[in-house]
């Protein structure tokens, strides 16, 4: 720092050193390599938190709308213009539906009630045997329970799932036992 007088006989101060510069920039540098670690599994849990409220809030829509409409209401993995996919893998979206002659795909005549987007890096994948999600008129769900898991780069520790009982009772959980491989790999 360079130290000046005007002829005031006050001294001020103007500009910064290089070495001054470096200092701040190391102990930024410092800070921000501490923190990035925290931020990315601040980043990783809220993808799966949001990719799990999405699809429960969906789930509860296509029951309330069963119920509400007394008809078959379908959730199923898809997009609006491809219908249902007949696949278990839910990541890329799914599409809620009134399934009025209960073919469990979507025609012309039925309106797409909701269009739900999937999560970057986060995989989602029911069981085999239940590729969709039915809901009767009276907010069941015919079969056995079904489960739809959620794990992202977060891993097997950080993963989560869906639990869908016949009687159409959705509700949350953790899932720490999930099959690994069923887990995004890290880049």
């Amino acid at each position: 720092m360079r130290i000046h007088s005007h002829g005031t006989g006050k001294p001020f101060q103007t500009g910064i050193t290089v070495l001054e510069l470096m200092i701040t920039l190391t102990i930024a540098a410092i800070l921000f390599s501490a923190s990035l670690p925290a931020y990315q599994q601040f980043t990783l849990k809220q993808r799966m938190k949001a990719a799990v409220t999405a699809l429960h809030n969906d789930l509860l829509m296509a029951r309330s709308e069963a119920v509400l409409r007394g008809n078959l209401v379908v959730i199923c993995p898809g997009s609006p213009l491809e219908g249902c996919r007949g696949s278990n893998d839910w990541s890329s979206g799914w599409i809620v539906f009134p399934d009025h002659n209960g073919d469990r795909q979507r025609q012309q005549d039925e309106t797409i009630l909701r269009h739900g987007q999937g999560i970057e890096r986060v995989n989602i994948l029911s069981s085999i045997h239940r590729r969709d999600i039915r809901f009767f008129p009276g907010g069941s769900t015919p079969g056995a329970n079904g489960t739809i898991s959620l794990c992202g780069f977060g891993g097997p520790e950080n993963a989560r799932k869906l639990v869908i009982s016949n009687i159409g009772r959705i509700r949350r959980d953790i899932y720490p036992g999930i099959n690994p491989s069923l887990c995004p790999k890290q880049m």
